[in-house]
């Protein structure tokens, strides 16, 4: 009977079959309830499987160990720890299997006082010489940041073998100690697969791309095999570096070598050719995946919006929502930056409703984006209201309400947004003050946006970016004060740009100041040299100015130099779609009819007694 029921147990899969089996276990066999508890713990019916446990009277360490193991195996590491105190308040024998999983556990929990705890319970009961103990407290202290831990138990270890190593280098790169992790590196008698991949981890968190690169060719050449976590290291490097040429070949490696190409292997691919700028080949990979994970998505829509490719972004991401894949923070975020820059408000409403209606504001990173692209297209009463709903806010979220009511000229909430920051615990950084100042700028409150400034120097230890300074500028220059304005330039402590001349050389034509726009005009040119706006920017205060023999010198210069004004383009959105136009363009699909549509207004213009083409400087 018992071997029958024994075999039962081992077929069975069904919970309605295993409650069956577990009264007549209860009743008849008490003897096989920890054969049962290991049964279902394989199915895996985890909690069903503690259900039993608990009934045992006195469960042994075989199968105490066992269940610390699923439970940390499946991240339950709470349930984990409970059990492991259940093994000492019981008595039962702690052994070098109970130890690792606990330790793992201890480490997710980001509890380092009790890993170190069972790490003096493991030097008690003579377990801090097993091999496995030593490396899974290895691999606790390095990835706790315990270098000197983790170098201690090393040293200890009898045989080192490169599980430990691996651990110990990447303890060294999370500290940043690179020669050390190289020099470990060097000193393995046998490096494993890991041990290539760890090194080239090592030298890209640090910063040193071509290293890592030149490591991933050296373990070709020494034989070592890369995987698919080598593969997308190393693809995630060439994107750093904008590489296209090393991507190109990293890929020709996998297709000579026909490894496969999973999930995570192929969006690391999609990935570098979106950062190197090749978006095309990037879609072609993307088509040609056959499994897309939501990450995969993502980053699609993602490499269209940081491209500039605003509309295939927004048609991927209605593809997206027709396959009934839920978007992500990234995805989201992608696709509300897009709807901010594209200046159309009723995209910016129709996504903004979907995300409300799909309960994903919550995310502050969302929410934080949200209530930007509000800002942007002008709706700052609902920016607002997504703002005083969130339930938490970090540095981004205060930022981005700063800003959108500067940006929209409500300069007195803007500080009053501050002051609520300040006053709730929120730490302020170099993009807070740059919306405190554009508030400033907006408002003309000159002496309170150099007060902001100094506040900002001397008060937050903030040291001051371009754009700080270009602020600054623009809030002289807005106040008509130019002198002060190139005064506060020759002082910068930073290389003035383009953006910085270029608001004195505004500021110049309104007050028809010649000598500092020449100045201007003079930096600009040795800053931007291919543009051409500055120099007529300037015949046009030459002219304003009755200078005209200095206009004609600008004239007849940009003639010789055959430079030509960069065109620019007006647009106006129409039934949800966006028109470009542009002076001289005749292939507008509808141009007919709008020159028709023109001239029409023209002749009623004339007709009424208005000087159509006069008033648009035709």
């Amino acid at each position: 009977m018992v071997r029958d029921l024994v075999r039962l147990i081992h077929s069975v899969k069904r919970p309605s079959h295993f409650k069956q089996i577990h009264a007549l276990v209860t009743t008849a066999f008490p003897s096989l309830a920890s054969f049962l508890v290991r049964r279902l713990l394989s199915v895996p019916l985890v909690d069903y499987a503690r259900e039993v446990f608990d009934r045992i009277p006195q469960p042994d360490e075989d199968l105490s160990n066992s269940l610390i193991s699923m439970y940390a195996r499946l991240s339950l590491h709470e349930e984990a720890m409970e059990v492991f105190r259940s093994m000492i308040r019981s008595d039962v024998c702690i052994d070098s299997y109970t130890v690792p999983p606990i330790i793992k556990s201890c480490l997710s929990l980001a509890d380092l006082g009790l890993g170190k705890q069972v790490h003096c319970l493991a030097i008690g009961r003579g377990l801090d010489t097993d091999a496995f103990v030593q490396t899974a407290l290895m691999n606790f202290y390095s990835r706790s940041g315990e270098l000197a831990f983790a170098k201690t138990i090393f040293e200890k270890m009898g045989t080192k073998d490169p599980i430990a190593y691996n651990c110990l280098i990447s303890a060294y790169s999370n500290s940043g100690d690179v020669l050390a992790a190289r020099k470990l590196f060097d000193e393995m008698p046998n490096r494993s697969t890991a041990s290539w991949n760890s090194l080239i981890s090592c030298y890209a968190c640090n910063g040193d791309y071509q290293e890592a690169l030149r490591i991933f060719e050296r373990m070709k050449d020494e034989k070592c095999n890369p995987n698919e976590i080598t593969l997308a290291s190393v693809f995630s490097i060439c994107a750093k570096l904008g590489d296209l040429n090393a991507g190109l070949s990293a890929e020709k490696f996998i297709d000579d070598n026909n490894l496969c190409r999973n999930t995570i292997l192929s969006t690391a691919i999609m990935e570098m050719y979106l950062k190197c700028g090749a978006v095309e080949e990037a879609r072609r990979q993307f088509d040609k995946m056959n499994k897309r994970d939501v990450v995969t998505w993502s980053a699609m829509i993602a490499g269209y919006a940081q491209n500039g490719k605003p509309e295939q972004a927004l048609e991927l991401f209605e593809s997206m929502k027709n396959e009934n894949i839920k978007p992500n923070d990234v995805a989201l975020v992608s696709i509300l930056s897009v709807c901010a820059d594209s200046g159309s408000v009723e995209a910016c409403e129709e996504i903004g409703c979907y995300i409300e209606s799909q309960g994903m504001a919550s995310n502050v990173f969302v929410a934080s984006a949200l209530l930007d692209m509000y800002s942007k297209c002008g709706n700052i009463s609902k920016s607002h209201q997504i703002f005083l709903n969130m339930p938490q806010k970090d540095t981004v979220t205060w930022n981005s309400m700063i800003a959108g009511l500067a940006t929209n000229g409500l300069s007195e909430d803007a500080f009053a947004v501050y002051k609520q920051m300040i006053k709730t615990g929120g730490r302020p950084n170099d993009i807070t003050f740059v919306g405190l100042l554009t508030a400033c700028s907006h408002a003309g409150l000159v002496e309170m946006g150099l007060e902001i400034f100094r506040h900002m120097k001397i008060d937050h230890e903030i040291v001051p970016q371009i754009e700080h300074y270009a602020c600054i500028v623009d809030l002289f220059c807005r106040a008509g004060r130019l002198k002060d304005a190139y005064d506060f330039i020759c002082g910068m402590e930073v290389e003035p740009n383009a953006v910085i001349w270029s608001s004195l050389l505004s500021a110049s034509r309104i007050h028809m100041n010649i000598e500092l726009a020449e100045l201007s005009v003079k930096k600009l040119a040795e800053q931007d040299p291919d543009s051409s706006w500055y120099y007529v920017l300037l015949s046009n205060i030459y002219s304003s100015t009755s200078h005209w023999q200095e206009a004609l010198n600008v004239q007849k210069m940009l003639k010789d130099k055959k430079v030509q004004k960069a065109a620019a383009y007006s647009w106006v959105e129409v039934d949800n779609k966006l028109h470009k136009f542009l002076v001289g363009d005749s292939s507008l699909p509808r141009n007919t009819e709008v020159h028709g549509t023109v001239n029409g207004l023209a002749m009623q213009s004339t007709w009424v007694g208005h000087d159509f083409d006069s008033s648009l400087g035709l």
